[in-house]
């Protein structure tokens, strides 16, 4: 009995270590490979998005036609950086500074999820005019992430305003209506469809730009 409860407890043990030692095995391997993603992340191609801060700030600045300063807004990202959304910041802001006389107010809006939902994804009225409040003398107003759907007071407060409204986002229903009523003045929208066959590639700017984009005016 003393020998088989030996043999036994000593089977326990080795099937103890066993697991233990496998464990500490398969934690390494997965921290392994947590920070070897971490560190070799896939590369996003920024020259979309680029092209697109860079064109739309061109146009922003042929709506003005004067100095002026333009106020943007995008959605925050919080402790998390968008390589993309920066991308489109960094070629806005460069590409107005090239234009005498344009200044550039840049508000980030921090939103939970379920309000982002409730906007589909559109800055939240309450926060466009909020800014416009505070920064009053603007001249223009780019919002990268879209409008939402506004009631109509909102509408008429926003021709109140005097500013050029344009948006950088997906096409919505309800830009037609403000478009035709003189609210919003310029929306960058991707295109519905893929651009016809080249037979050279794109290389300019503008070039670049027709491929992914559409510019929709009144």
């Amino acid at each position: 009995m003393g020998t088989a409860a030996g043999k036994n407890r000593s089977d326990v043990n080795k099937r103890t270590k066993d697991l233990v030692v496998g464990s500490v095995a398969v934690a390494a391997i997965v921290m392994a490979v947590y920070w070897g993603l971490k560190g070799h992340s896939p590369r996003i191609d920024l020259d979309p998005y680029e092209v697109l801060g860079a064109v739309t700030a061109e146009e922003t600045a042929k709506l003005l036609g004067a100095p002026g300063s333009v106020l943007v807004m995008v959605r925050g990202a919080g402790a998390d950086e968008n390589p993309s959304v920066e991308a489109q910041l960094r070629a806005f802001e460069r590409s107005l500074n090239k234009r005498g006389g344009l200044s550039q107010i840049t508000v980030r809006v921090e939103a939970t999820p379920m309000l982002m939902m409730a906007t589909g994804g559109g800055i939240p009225p309450e926060r466009l005019f909020e800014a416009l409040a505070k920064h009053a003398n603007v001249a223009a107003v780019v919002l990268f992430g879209g409008l939402p759907a506004l009631s109509d007071p909102e509408v008429e407060a926003l021709r109140k305003q005097a500013v050029k409204v344009v948006v950088v986002s997906s096409f919505r229903p309800d830009y037609e209506r403000l478009l035709e009523r003189g609210v919003l003045h310029l929306a960058v929208v991707p295109r519905p469809d893929p651009p016809p066959p080249e037979v050279k590639p794109a290389r300019t700017l503008r070039e670049r730009f027709d491929r992914e984009y559409l510019l929709v005016t009144p």
